[in-house]
């Protein structure tokens, strides 16, 4: 494809930018009296199209309409079917869930992804795929067939998680842009190391991390096995000379003083915000595009921390703790 295509959607795209929440309004908000008040001071900002009191169903209407709006001015379909893939996944893994335990799950659920919602549904329910590409075809088919062999819904997820990766992978292959491959790469390895450091911490089997590993990576299989026995600082230092070093070693650091491994998730969102702001220098390609919309969904997640910590009467400090970096 032309680069060039892009330009006028770039063009957009960074009108929107200028609307986006900065690091001062966040710090405003936390420092808000009570949540009340913290609702009040996103009148003057985009979220005032949206019922921000109920922020849970606002939130969720500003991610749609986020992939709307995008779905709009891409000039290719493939550049938001890359990232709308991630909801066909939660939709997917929501929905084999649903069908098995009888929970209210409408509410749970995303108007977002390459699948309309209601022809999934139907697919589900009726356990007809013969219309999906063959890779989410074989997924779905397979996470079923697990969980009926083993009534274990930790299955569904793996299941679902690795083919949806190899989903967005092809996506990413057909639309043969470079910038699609690198996001893609870096989120594989993201997840396997993740999903690594998990499994040591839980103590589980080698096997495991067989299982969940995903291909397609920078980083192979073996260079996790082979540091199975280490402890994690000896493993942090053996992906020194990656990408994924720096924010690696900032997880475990945290994780080792609190034992909470969110902070691995918060090192991580960090690490893929700071990379995606390149895209901020490019004029012609995707990279602007995904940049974007990687940034407002991480807008939309700092908001749900903030107002939830508002809600709960959360001390301005712990909230700020929770929060990952800004784009803008």
């Amino acid at each position: 494809m032309d680069l060039t295509y892009f330009a006028q959607s770039i063009a957009r795209v960074k009108a929107m930018e200028t609307k986006m929440l900065d690091k001062a309004k966040f710090e405003a908000l936390i420092e808000a009296k009570d949540f009340n008040e913290a609702v009040r001071m996103l009148q003057d900002t985009v979220y005032s199209n949206y019922d921000m009191r109920d922020f849970e169903v606002g939130l969720k209407k500003a991610l749609e309409d986020l992939y709307s709006e995008m779905g709009k001015i891409s000039p290719s379909k493939e550049v938001v079917d890359f990232l709308a893939a991630r909801y066909d996944a939660h939709n997917i893994k929501t929905l084999i869930k649903a069908k098995f335990s009888s929970f209210e799950y409408e509410r749970l659920l995303y108007n977002i992804g390459t699948i309309p919602l209601d022809s999934l549904k139907l697919m589900i329910k009726d356990e007809n795929f013969r219309d999906l590409p063959s890779t989410l075809r074989n997924c779905i088919e397979g996470a079923i067939g697990e969980y009926k062999a083993n009534k274990n819904p930790q299955g569904i997820d793996i299941t679902i998680d690795k083919g949806i990766i190899k989903y967005m992978f092809e996506i990413a292959e057909k639309s043969k842009l470079e910038y699609l491959i690198k996001i893609i790469k870096i989120i594989i390895d993201m997840t396997n190391i993740k999903a690594f450091i998990r499994i040591r911490v839980q103590d589980r089997e080698r096997e495991l991390f067989r299982k969940v590993f995903i291909e397609g990576g920078n980083i192979d299989i073996d260079h996790f096995l082979n540091s199975f026995n280490d402890s994690l600082d000896s493993f942090g230092n053996k992906i020194m000379h990656t990408e994924h070093f720096k924010w690696v070693k900032g997880g475990l650091e945290e994780y080792l003083k609190t034992n909470d491994l969110g902070s691995l998730e918060k090192y991580g969102d960090n690490y893929l915000i700071d990379f995606i702001k390149n895209s901020k220098f490019v004029s012609f390609g995707p990279d602007p595009l995904i940049a974007y919309i990687l940034a407002k969904e991480n807008e939309i997640r700092l908001l749900r921390i903030v107002l939830t910590g508002k809600k709960n009467n959360v001390a301005p400090d712990v909230i700020r703790e929770r929060l990952r970096d800004i784009y803008v």
